[in-house]
């Protein structure tokens, strides 16, 4: 029988801590852990990982790594289809809140919907006085083009008192504009 070079039990122990837990811990540990002296388990941490030294080792690290990306990676299909079982499973449980929100995540995946937003910034304090008359003209021309059954009363702040009305039609504060719906 040929001598076929192979990984040890500790080396294989070695990989498979490095994999789970690599990322909380050192290799230093990683290594203790899988039995290697406290001592020198910050170099053989070292020389595991590298494949000058142990080559077949650094492979299966490798191998390992590719395995568990292939599995838990994610793309376009295996989304959509996730998203697909978890909202049957919701269905199933009658859990619709949950359906709804991963058929709803599916399309959002698929770009049937678009998140957007519109912030508008000022005010009519941050207006001129023609920019507010305008306003003005421009909404009064809306009313009448609408057909409203709506009347349009100004105030004259100097007067006190609505022009071409009565004061029981009023609503606003004076000097301003009071639109009063009469349907």
């Amino acid at each position: 029988m040929a001598n076929v070079p192979h990984i040890t039990e500790k080396q294989r122990k070695f990989v498979e801590i490095l994999i789970t837990k690599g990322t909380f811990q050192s290799g230093k540990d990683c290594a203790t852990e899988a039995g290697y002296e406290e001592s020198c388990a910050t170099v053989m941490a070292s020389k595991l990982q590298n494949p000058k030294y142990y080559p077949l080792v650094v492979a299966e690290i490798e191998a390992r790594r590719n395995e568990l990306s292939r599995r838990y990676s994610i793309n376009y299909k295996s989304h959509l289809a996730a998203l697909g079982k978890l909202r049957d499973e919701a269905v199933s449980a009658g859990n619709f809140t949950g359906a709804i929100a991963a058929e709803k995540y599916r399309g959002m995946a698929a770009g049937l919907y678009i998140d957007r937003k519109e912030i508008l910034h000022g005010s009519i304090d941050q207006m001129t006085s023609k920019d507010v008359e305008e306003k003005l003209n421009e909404l009064r021309k809306k009313l009448q083009e609408n057909g409203d059954n709506a009347k349009v009363i100004e105030s004259d702040p100097s007067q006190g008192e609505p022009v071409g009305s009565d004061s029981s039609d009023v609503v606003s504060e004076e000097g301003q504009l009071s639109i009063q719906d009469h349907s």
